[in-house]
């Protein structure tokens, strides 16, 4: 760096922006005030993303994003999330690529204040993401949808589509590459039609639709030859008019169909499946066999050492697994799992024996950034509790570490959890300076005094600290305060 705080050109310079992208926003605000070259650097990295609600306009402090500060900076923001009506910001952001809000059921605001003239203003949008998109917004927002040259990505949630706006919703529909749906209501019956190909959509969310039989969202899914990424939750379907979710069932023949599907090369780009139901063991191995790759997959219930083997082929490739509800999932599968699977970034599993883990092979899974598991130890295996840790700590690149006990049916023979104490070995993970959000569960793995001030020591990037605490009032409530400072909630 220059004497005036200038920064050099060339290779250092691009190191630095790297560098940047890296630091959450209260640090790009500290170096915006450095120096006048480090504003002109910073600010853009400020603004690129900004999260504003009602709060801000109904009581304006020093640093709200009210309106005439958001108008100010426009030019900057790229993604705006609005928990807000939008009408209340009657302004273009030129550089909008992400819009995400959240509309507010009970009084309807004037027409002024519907969001479909702020979208209109805003022809630069490529992702939007609408919530609680029900009866008080009216066709215009998906004639001006229809209109917007560059949209991309569609996510909307707790929503409801009236029956004359089905044709414009799905004409909208054929240039996505991204449609994420969760528990929107449609007209009973409602599906494409037929002559209707969504050659474009590469991303499929249906989670709780409600209005689409089984056998309609088949049909959607199969008009859909590029999918690269499915998620299909047919069982969850909510009734927004009352509040209640209903209960359904994945299988039956539409089901079979799509296994059936899956393997005869439909989606051949299809490489991450999250699904719920009913699956036989032959049509998830005939699903898992069928994909010519698998990076993310959810086995929850469908997880059995006749699928673990179908799956082992893709281990090579295999980003993210969910086996955490499998009775199936036993402790040598998931130690096998964790010695194979190199790219592995995110794993729920269920219950892995202590010494399943320290007789075995290394891990290989040194990419994991977020971990779901039980350590299960007996009586007579808590010296291996330091060795466990010490396991843990090789995942230097760790965010998220949910660390259970035994299910019920373990609990006699494996009564000790991983222990999350100082004299346990919990300092051997003082290098995992990533970690973000740290859950255990229950009394048998609560936190000290001692190991809270440690882990504000040490993981510095913690935001949430889920865990029964062990210590008197008083100092419970200075730490929570001390948490509280540090942006930290602990929850118990």
């Amino acid at each position: 760096m220059s004497s005036d705080g200038s920064l050099p050109n060339g290779g250092f310079m691009k190191r630095f922006i790297f560098l940047t992208e890296h630091l959450k926003k209260p640090d790009l605000v500290r170096c915006l005030r450095v120096c006048w070259s480090w504003h002109d650097i910073f600010l853009p990295l400020v603004w690129k993303d900004v999260s504003v609600d009602k709060s801000s306009r109904a009581e304006p402090s020093q640093d709200a994003l009210t309106p005439k500060v958001l108008r100010s900076h426009r030019h900057l923001i790229k993604d705006l999330y609005i928990n807000d009506w939008p009408g209340n910001y009657p302004f273009a952001f030129p550089r909008m690529q992400t819009l995400n809000f959240r509309l507010f059921n009970g009084t309807t605001p004037s027409p002024a204040k519907y969001p479909a003239p702020f979208i209109r203003r805003n022809q630069s949008l490529v992702k939007l993401h609408l919530w609680n998109l029900n009866n008080d917004i009216d066709y215009r927002v998906w004639k001006v949808l229809l209109k917007l040259p560059h949209l991309r990505e569609l996510s909307l949630g707790r929503s409801i589509i009236q029956e004359d706006d089905i044709v414009r919703f799905w004409t909208i529909c054929e240039n996505l590459e991204s449609l994420l749906l969760e528990h929107v209501s449609f007209p009973q019956g409602t599906t494409p039609d037929a002559s209707m190909c969504f050659q474009n959509v590469r991303e499929l969310q249906l989670y709780g639709v409600d209005g689409m039989e089984q056998e309609e969202q088949f049909r959607f899914i199969s008009a859909c030859p590029n999918l690269e990424d499915l998620t299909w939750y047919y069982i969850l379907t909510v009734d927004l008019e009352n509040g209640h979710e209903g209960d359904g069932a994945m299988g039956g023949p539409y089901f079979e169909e799509f296994a059936k599907e899956v393997a005869r090369k439909r989606w051949p780009r299809l490489t991450n499946l999250r699904m719920d139901g009913q699956w036989t063991e032959e049509d998830t191995c005939l699903i898992i066999e069928g994909m010519q790759r698998v990076k993310k997959i959810d086995l929850d219930e469908m997880f059995s050492p006749l699928t673990f083997q179908a799956l082992q082929r893709h281990f090579h490739n295999l980003v993210e697994l969910q086996v955490e509800t499998s009775g199936e999932a036993t402790s040598k599968l998931l130690q096998n799992i964790l010695c194979s699977c190199p790219a592995l970034k995110m794993l729920e599993g269920g219950g892995v024996l202590a010494k399943d883990v320290i007789e075995g092979k290394p891990w290989v899974c040194l990419s994991l950034e977020s971990l779901t598991i039980c350590f299960m130890f007996s009586d007579r295996e808590q010296h291996l509790q330091p060795l466990i840790f010490e396991r843990l700590a090789k995942l230097k690149r760790l965010e998220y570490l949910y660390s259970g006990t035994a299910r019920a049916s373990f609990q006699k023979k494996y009564p000790v959890p991983l222990q999350f104490r100082l004299e346990s070995g919990l300092d051997a993970l003082s290098g995992l300076w990533r970690m973000n959000r740290f859950t255990t569960r229950g009394r048998s793995q609560s936190l000290g005094e001692d190991e809270l001030r440690w882990m504000l020591v040490h993981w510095k990037e913690l935001v949430s600290v889920s865990a029964e605490v062990d210590i008197d009032d008083d100092t419970k409530i200075e730490l929570e305060n001390l948490l509280k400072s540090r942006g930290i909630g602990l929850r118990r």
